[in-house]
C-alpha cells in the first residue's frame, strides 16, 4: 500500500506578488550580516594569501628572518632621517622593485600602503599646507580679503594660501611613512608569523611579549572563524527581512555569546599547553642558518643606505 504524498501548504505554492520582485536594474540593500560575512571572509583570504607568499621562491623569502629583520630596521631609521623628496622618492621606488622581486602583486602592495598612508597622513599634514598655521611663500592663493580679517586676539593674513614650505613638508612625511609601511608590509608578507617571532627572540626580545602575540595572532582568526559561522547559521535560519531591534538584540547575544566561548577555549589551551610541558618559554621548529646570499642582501642594505645617508649630507 503505497503512501500518499504529503501536499505543501497555501503559503509555500502561493506566486509572489509583483512589488515583492527585486526592481531590474537595481541591486538588492546589503545587511549588516552580509557585510560582516563578506568582512570576515576578506580578513581570513588575506591571512591564506599572507601565508602563501610568504612560501614563494622570491628575493625576500631567501634572506634569513634575522639579516631581513634587522636590515628592515636599519632601512625604516634611515627613511626617517631623510630631508629630500628625491632620496624618499628613490627608496620607495626601490621598494617598489623590491616587491616585485619577491613576487608580492604590485596591486595588493598598493593598496595596502598608498590607499592607507594618505588617509591617515593626510589629517595630520593637512592644516599644515596654508600660512594661517605655517607662514611660507604662497603657491597657491586660495583666498583674498580686502583687509586682514580677526578671529579675536587671532589675525588671519589677507592672503589664505598653501605655501610651498608646507607643501614639501606634507609631502615628506607622506614619502616617510609610506617608506616605513612598506617596509613595514614587505616584512610581514614575506616572512611566515611563527618565523618572524622566532626571529624576535633572537633580538632578546622578553618571550612573555612574544607568547602573547603568537597566541593573539593565532586566535583572532579562530574567533574571526567562529563569528562568521554564528552569522551564517543566523543567516540561514532567517525567512524575511529582520528589523534593526531583532539585529541589535542578535549582536548582543552573540557578544556575550562569544565571550563565554572565547573564555572557554583560553582555559582549555592553557591547560592543554601545560599538560604537554609549557614553562612559560615558547618553543619554535624554525632552525635558522646564514648563507653566502645573506651576506650579499646585507652588503645591498649597507651600500642602500650610504647612498642615501651620503645624498643627504651633500644635498644638505
Amino acid at each position: 500500500m503505497s503512501e500518499r504524498p504529503v501536499p505543501l501548504p497555501d503559503w509555500l505554492e502561493e506566486a509572489p506578488t509583483a512589488g515583492e520582485w527585486p526592481q531590474k536594474g537595481r541591486r538588492p540593500r546589503r545587511g549588516f550580516l552580509e557585510k560582516s560575512l563578506g568582512e570576515f571572509a576578506e580578513a581570513l583570504r588575506n591571512e591564506v594569501f599572507s601565508e602563501q607568499l610568504a612560501r614563494q621562491p622570491g628575493l625576500l623569502q631567501r634572506v634569513d628572518p634575522r639579516v631581513k629583520l634587522l636590515s628592515v630596521l636599519a632601512l625604516i631609521v634611515v627613511a626617517a632621517s631623510l630631508r629630500h623628496l628625491v632620496l624618499l622618492l628613490l627608496l620607495n621606488l626601490w621598494l617598489f622593485w623590491l616587491a616585485r622581486a619577491s613576487r608580492v602583486p604590485l596591486r595588493i602592495f598598493a593598496r595596502r600602503v598608498w590607499i592607507v598612508v594618505p588617509l591617515f597622513t593626510s589629517v595630520v599634514v593637512f592644516p599644515a599646507l596654508f600660512n594661517v598655521v605655517r607662514a611660507g611663500d604662497p603657491l597657491l592663493v586660495l583666498f583674498h580679503f580686502s583687509h586682514s580679517p580677526h578671529l579675536g586676539s587671532w589675525t588671519l593674513p589677507a592672503e589664505v594660501a598653501i605655501t610651498r614650505q608646507g607643501a614639501t613638508s606634507a609631502a615628506l612625511l607622506v614619502l616617510r611613512v609610506g617608506a616605513s609601511v612598506s617596509l613595514a608590509v614587505l616584512l610581514t608578507l614575506t616572512t611566515r608569523w611563527p618565523v618572524l617571532l622566532t626571529a624576535l627572540r633572537a633580538l632578546r626580545i622578553p618571550g612573555v611579549f612574544l607568547a602573547v602575540l603568537e597566541m593573539a595572532y593565532r586566535y583572532v582568526f579562530l574567533l574571526l572563524q567562529v563569528s562568521a559561522e554564528m552569522f551564517t547559521a543566523r543567516k540561514s535560519r532567517l525567512v524575511g527581512r529582520s528589523t534593526s531591534r531583532e539585529q541589535r538584540r542578535f549582536v548582543a547575544t552573540a557578544m556575550g555569546s562569544l565571550w563565554g566561548r572565547t573564555r572557554a577555549t583560553s582555559e582549555e589551551v592553557h591547560r592543554a599547553m601545560l599538560s604537554r610541558g609549557y614553562t612559560g618559554e615558547p618553543r619554535s621548529l624554525a632552525r635558522f642558518r646564514l648563507r653566502p646570499s645573506d651576506g650579499v642582501w646585507g652588503l645591498i642594505v649597507l651600500l642602500v643606505i650610504a647612498f642615501l645617508l651620503g645624498g643627504n649630507h651633500v644635498l644638505g
